[in-house]
């Protein structure tokens, strides 16, 4: 389909594109081209003529599509039609005699001083091999891993907070209850009032995976499924995780990898009854145990396991009573025998 494009058609496609009525095919289709044009590889089926108009159209869809001032509702198409590719923009404004600097920060229409302070958008790329911390003027920290790339206003708008991001990074937003936080990424749109997460956005059909450690957010795909509808948005706790597949529009909750613990709380047992150390798990992480509180009836254990992980601490008392455990969703079901025969 691609080599049996008309030079008309590509003309018309882009002039599309520009003015935001591409079907979701056609902007993957002009997404892989500037993602080509990123790696300074030649489109096969664009002639140079047709290269140097995608790389114009890609120059003033950004301009037009820029957001700026207090215009920061959630954008029809995704982020990256409308904001334009980033990484293509920087490696591109050369070609087009223009700077990178011009493009991320030039308002785009007359406005007051602090709207236009608002619209000055601008745009980290984490080249090095260590993460980097961007500091945002409402106090948010945000952490970008390498590679990552990272875009936000010079001044957030009156209404809310809204960033972008590629790659990977962990927020420890600034509470602000009156002014939302939220992250767009390509296939997501992350809502949070103040809390800490960390947000991992590949490029591709990789999931998108939203960690949360404080807090809580709301995640919400962006794009729908194939029906016509959208996966219903998901909150998201601590030590809980969102990951979407954008292959099979599917968004689904469950516990992180390693839980971190998120309340004070000795893990020295003496003699205690294992309800109560199931409970103290709960309380210090924040997740759900469930259990059969008749069969750990009489059962006890003493236990001192302050530096191990949650994990390794529900390994150590399975190992004592015998027991067993398994993650569903975002509770962890344990099993035992009991004790009564001890």
């Amino acid at each position: 389909m691609l080599h049996a494009m008309h030079p008309t058609d590509i003309h018309s496609l882009l002039q599309r594109y520009q003015r935001g009525e591409c079907t979701p095919e056609e902007i993957r289709l002009v997404d892989q081209w500037y993602d080509l044009l990123n790696h300074e590889q030649a489109p096969p089926e664009l002639t140079p003529a047709e290269q140097a108009e995608v790389r114009t159209a890609m120059w003033q869809r950004i301009k037009d599509q820029t957001l700026q001032g207090e215009d920061l509702s959630p954008p029809l198409q995704p982020w990256y039609a409308q904001a334009g590719r980033w990484a293509a923009a920087a490696a591109l404004a050369g070609a087009l005699g223009l700077g990178a600097q011009q493009l991320l920060t030039r308002p785009a229409a007359p406005a007051t001083l602090a709207t236009a302070q608002a619209s000055r958008w601008q745009l980290y790329t984490n080249t090095t091999a260590q993460p980097h911390i961007v500091q945002l003027t409402d106090g948010t920290r945000v952490r970008v891993a390498p590679g990552g790339q990272l875009k936000y206003p010079g001044q957030f708008a009156a209404q809310h907070r809204t960033v972008y991001l590629q790659g990977e990074a962990f927020f420890d937003v600034a509470h602000d209850k009156a002014h939302p936080f939220r992250v767009y990424t390509r296939q997501l749109v992350t809502t949070v009032l103040g809390t800490s997460f960390r947000v991992q956005a590949p490029v591709g059909a990789a999931p998108v995976v939203v960690q949360v450690r404080t807090g809580r957010v709301r995640v919400q795909p962006l794009a729908n499924t194939p029906a016509g509808a959208k996966p219903a948005p998901l909150v998201v706790l601590p030590n809980q995780q969102a990951v979407y597949s954008p292959q099979r529009h599917a968004l689904a909750r469950g516990l992180v990898a390693e839980p971190v613990q998120v309340a004070a709380q000795s893990f020295a047992f003496d003699d205690r009854p294992v309800p109560e150390v199931l409970a103290a798990l709960e309380k210090a992480y924040g997740v759900t145990i469930e259990f059969d509180a008749p069969a750990l009836a009489g059962c006890s254990v003493t236990l001192n396991l302050p530096e191990a992980s949650l994990y390794d601490k529900l390994d150590v008392l399975c190992k004592t009573l015998g027991a067993t455990y398994t993650k569903s969703d975002t509770r962890i079901l344990f099993r035992s025998p009991g004790c009564r025969a001890r």
